[in-house]
C-alpha cells in the first residue's frame, strides 16, 4: 500500500490527475492532504500500515512535481527520482467511453530498450509501484491495463495508461520535462 497526496492548496487539475492516478495503480491510497506536514503525512502512512508515500506538487496551477518518499527507521526520506511535469492529459479528457474504473492487475511495458535514462525510470518506477515490467504477450493475459513509460518528442518522457486487451489509451497521460536523480 502506498499514500498518495498534493501539496498544500491544490488546484482542481492536481487533485484530478491524484484521483486518476489512484484509480490507475492498485495499491495507492489517496488521502486529502488539508494542513498536515511532510512529517504528518510520514505518521499517517505508518497509521495504513504503508512504506511508502508520494506528492503531487502544484506549479503555475497545474501538477509540477512528483516526489516519492520511503519510511525509515528515523523517519523517511526522499527517494530518487523526482519527476518534473510539463503537462497532463487526464483521464475524462480522453475521447474513449470504455475503461474500467479501478484497476486491480497493471504492468509496466517493457517496450523502448534504447534508451537508458528511460529504462532507470522504468525500473525506479517499478520497484516504488510494486509493479512487474513485462512484454505484451501470453504473459500478460490476466492483466488489466499496463502503463507505458517512452520518450516523447515534445518532452523528455511520458508516462500513460492504457487498457487491455485493445490497447487504449485512456489516460492519465504525463508530460515529463525532466527528471532529477540526486534527491
Amino acid at each position: 500500500m502506498i499514500l498518495l497526496t498534493t501539496s498544500h492548496r491544490p488546484t482542481r487539475r492536481v487533485r484530478s490527475l491524484c484521483n486518476d492516478l489512484a484509480r490507475s495503480i492498485p495499491g495507492l491510497i489517496r488521502v486529502n492532504r488539508g494542513k498536515m506536514s511532510l512529517l504528518d503525512i510520514a505518521e499517517k502512512t505508518a497509521q495504513l500500515n504503508a512504506e511508502k508515500f508520494a506528492i503531487i506538487d502544484r506549479w503555475k496551477g497545474g501538477p509540477g512535481r512528483i516526489r516519492f518518499f520511503k519510511i525509515t527507521g528515523e523517519g523517511f526520506e526522499e527517494e530518487p527520482p523526482r519527476l518534473y511535469i510539463s503537462g497532463v492529459k487526464l483521464r475524462r479528457e480522453f475521447k474513449t467511453s470504455v475503461w474500467k474504473e479501478d484497476f486491480n492487475l497493471i504492468f509496466i511495458d517493457a517496450f523502448e530498450i534504447m534508451n537508458p535514462d528511460i529504462e532507470k525510470l522504468k525500473l525506479s518506477l517499478s520497484e516504488f509501484f510494486e509493479l512487474p515490467i513485462l512484454n505484451l504477450g501470453p504473459e500478460t493475459i490476466d492483466y488489466e491495463a499496463y502503463m507505458r513509460i517512452a520518450a516523447g518528442e515534445d518532452c523528455w518522457a511520458y508516462i500513460s495508461f492504457f487498457l487491455l486487451p485493445r490497447k487504449i489509451e485512456i489516460g492519465p497521460r504525463i508530460k515529463i520535462s525532466h527528471v532529477v536523480w540526486n534527491v
